[in-house]
């Protein structure tokens, strides 16, 4: 038996939730990165609802095209798939968004870091932390995080941990509702 530690255990152990080897799955991963994914959707939609009072005019196209490509990504569970594609918006994210670009679009960088979840969390072994990482760094922009103090690192994982339970119910309702499609 292997001592292989998988993208969720990490995860769980990050943000301090119990872990259970049942939620050691791709489409666990895919599900948790789709709820951080829903986030980072939920922001560039309020940009673009006050695009017109923002000092820099609102989310830049390049945020859209990556986030096209995320979701996308995001519409299978195939490790092998995901990781293809995750290596492709990569390569799409130093192109329209380099590391040394200033100033820097933030839409882009948290959607960077759930597509880093799928990519390095899918890697087997398996010592990827970019699940939480993608989780915090998603957090700081949900909440305005600047500073931190002793309590920043608990709210954070707080947080977390409410998306993964986020995540694991919206996989009873694909479970759900793919038992009725096959009564049917």
């Amino acid at each position: 038996m292997s001592d292989n530690k998988g993208p969720i255990e990490i995860l769980c152990k990050e943000i301090g939730f119990r872990f259970d080897k049942r939620l050691e799955s791709p489409e666990m991963l895919v599900a948790f990165v789709k709820v951080l994914v829903g986030h980072v959707a939920q922001m560039r939609h309020i940009r673009e609802q006050l695009a017109g009072v923002l000092v820099d005019g609102g989310p830049s196209a390049d945020s859209g095209k990556v986030l096209k490509r995320v979701e996308y990504m995001l519409t299978t569970a195939k490790p092998a798939l995901l990781i293809k594609r995750a290596e492709s918006i990569h390569r799409l994210v130093q192109q329209v968004a380099p590391d040394d670009a200033y100033p820097c679009d933030h839409l882009i960088g948290m959607l960077s870091s759930c597509v880093s979840a799928i990519r390095f969390g899918l890697e087997n072994p398996c010592n990827s932390r970019h699940a939480a990482d993608a989780a915090n760094h998603i957090w700081k922009h949900v909440y305005g995080i600047r500073l931190f103090d002793g309590f920043t690192s608990g709210w954070c994982k707080e947080w977390a941990r409410a998306q993964f339970h986020d995540a694991m119910i919206s996989q009873l309702k694909w479970t759900r509702d793919s038992a009725l499609k096959e009564e049917l």
